[in-house]
């Protein structure tokens, strides 16, 4: 099991490194430098004053978070650029939560020529990447301004983020290369979850179910996220695809905070380090339940406190590691590696909204990677740790088969004793033999050369027994010099009486030492405690017979029973 998921991971790192190779192929940003100028926008102002931006009261640069939420008029400062009907310029920016927006190019001949969306209608040009694409229309005249009117921007962290101007072939570009990564990434993560599932379903750890609803998470907030799920539902609104982001990335952080807990179980945590982990992934599924529900409405609130959760969550994270660190787990330096890139994008992502550094292209988009590294590496700990409780179910287990052995055989001569065989044996209802084996003169063996030859009699005539018995049948010492042997009546003539005794005179002895036997044995069933009494007085009787009548011989119960009453 261990080798095929290996052999797994194996497949999966050569997906992810091509995965790797892709990203570091990725083509430039060849974008028209753009200066990005807003001005807050008077609600009851008409559409011509709008359109008419004071240059004194617009902001360049600085943080466009500090204006707060409203309407906004954002233009766009660059030098004039003619856009090819061959291959049209395209304007790019980020989606953020906002109700609607109107784009108009100014072209240097005085023309004009507008698109608008709103959130209900945005899916015409969201692009994966959860990108906004709007085509510039091509005219003879040089493109020398764009002015974009937002409506109902909650403004988060910025009005308009990510804003780049590329001829249409170049943004064609980076969208074959985003939807390469996402796809890859898509398909490592269906493959990790369905291999993890299935080790779930035949082991039964905790952690695995944990780690596959984390996979499962983190897929769901991928498909919304990259605005694929837009692709696949075009009526969807582009809000409520954020509001669903929110909250499938909590549900994500929250596996993975108690995937890293679950997995270093056996380690000793503070209850005070349990207790934060639970209170801070309740804080943050609160705050990402408040978002989807109220958003806008307190929506500043929601939004700082979802991302101040998530930042304890990852403090939580170090300390985790921490324990598991100086308690000396093996896996955790490779669990380290594992979620150091995760890590510190999840830093980078809350460092960005609580406002702490600015928007960049990679905090959206640079994170598959980083999680790519962590679903390959985390299956490598997996296998690590299934290798452990493995070792330690099997160490247990053969402790315990140890120890069932020691309680069920006799320590001299390793065959069972005789509790175990009465137990083995009561309550078989299929007819057996039963062969009662007795040392002659044992008695003087050990009067003449000791009890410590005596006992390696005893231990020579247990491996006589052992190799001469068949496989499903029983062999016990009774006590003292005295064994047995329970043989199915179906296989009792692959191990005759006269066979034993031949056997016990051709074995070799201590100090060359001439040993016999004697038996006694009867047929019968041994169904329950009286039919197994009734039975081993037949032998008995039997093995009695056989010494009066000279040792070193084998009589049956019947043939005794015969000459008793004739």
């Amino acid at each position: 099991m261990f080798g095929g998921l290996e052999r797994f991971a194996g497949r999966a790192f050569a997906a992810l490194s091509a995965l790797a190779a892709l990203c570091l192929a990725a083509p430039a940003l060849a974008s028209v430098p753009l200066q990005t100028c807003l001005t807050r926008l008077d609600p009851a102002a008409s559409e011509a004053e709008r359109l008419i931006v004071q240059s004194g009261a617009e902001v360049c640069g600085g943080s466009q978070a500090a204006l707060g939420a409203g309407d906004f008029s954002v233009r766009l400062k660059f030098r004039p650029v003619v856009s090819n009907p061959e291959d049209p310029l395209v304007l790019r920016h980020t989606s953020v939560w906002q109700d609607g927006e109107r784009i108009v190019f100014h072209y240097a001949d005085g023309t004009t020529a507008a698109a608008e969306f709103t959130s209900a209608t945005a899916s015409r040009y969201l692009a994966i990447g959860a990108i906004f694409e709007i085509p510039v229309p091509a005219r003879a005249a040089p493109l020398d301004r764009i002015q974009i009117e937002t409506q109902g921007s909650a403004n988060w962290r910025g009005v308009l983020l990510g804003a780049a101007l590329m001829k249409r072939s170049e943004a064609g570009g980076i969208r074959l290369w985003v939807t390469a990564i996402y796809a890859g990434f898509a398909g490592l993560g269906l493959a990790l979850l369905v291999y993890n599932l299935a080790l779930w379903k035949a082991l039964r750890y905790r952690f695995q179910a944990i780690y596959a609803a984390m996979l499962a998470a983190l897929m769901a907030y991928t498909f919304t996220s990259s605005g694929l799920v837009s692709q696949v539902l075009p009526w969807l609104d582009n809000n409520t695809r954020l509001r669903w982001s929110y909250v499938l990335l909590a549900s994500t952080a929250v596996a993975a905070i108690g995937f890293i807990h679950a997995y270093f179980q056996r380690n000793a945590y503070p209850q005070w380090l349990d207790r934060a982990v639970r209170g801070s992934a309740l804080l943050l599924v609160a705050a990402s339940l408040s978002f989807a529900l109220f958003a806008p409405f307190a929506g500043a609130i929601t939004d700082r406190l979802y991302f101040v959760a998530c930042s304890l969550l990852v403090g939580l994270t170090f300390v985790i590691l921490g324990v598991a660190w100086r308690s000396k787990d093996p896996n955790a330096p490779l669990f380290l590696l594992a979620w150091s890139a995760p890590i510190g994008v999840s830093l980078a992502r809350s460092a960005h909204g609580l406002a702490l550094v600015p928007y960049s292209f990679w905090l959206d988009n640079g994170n598959l990677l980083a999680l790519g590294v962590e679903s390959l590496l985390s299956s490598l700990l997996i296998v690590s740790r299934l290798r452990e409780l493995s070792r330690e179910r099997d160490k247990a287990r053969a402790g315990e088969i140890t120890a069932l052995r020691l309680a069920n055989s006799d320590h001299l001569t390793g065959l069972l004793n005789r509790r175990a065989f009465i137990d083995m044996a009561v309550g078989r209802p299929e007819p057996y033999r039963l062969i009662l084996i007795d040392i002659d003169r044992f008695k003087g063996i050990n009067d003449r050369l000791g009890h410590d030859t005596g006992d390696e009699v005893l231990r020579e005539l247990a491996r006589v027994i052992q190799a001469i018995r068949p496989a499903d049948s029983l062999a016990v010492r009774l006590g003292g010099e005295e064994f047995a042997l329970l043989i199915p009546l179906g296989e009792q003539d692959a191990c005759t009486p006269d066979a034993i005794l031949e056997a016990v005179r051709a074995h070799k002895m201590p100090f060359d030492l001439r040993v016999t036997v004697s038996l006694g044995f009867a047929d019968g069933r041994i169904n329950t405690d009286e039919c197994w009494r009734r039975l081993y007085r037949l032998a008995d009787s039997a093995l009695y017979r056989a010494k009066a009548d000279g040792r070193d011989r084998a009589c049956r119960a019947t043939d005794f029973a015969e000459i008793a009453a004739a």
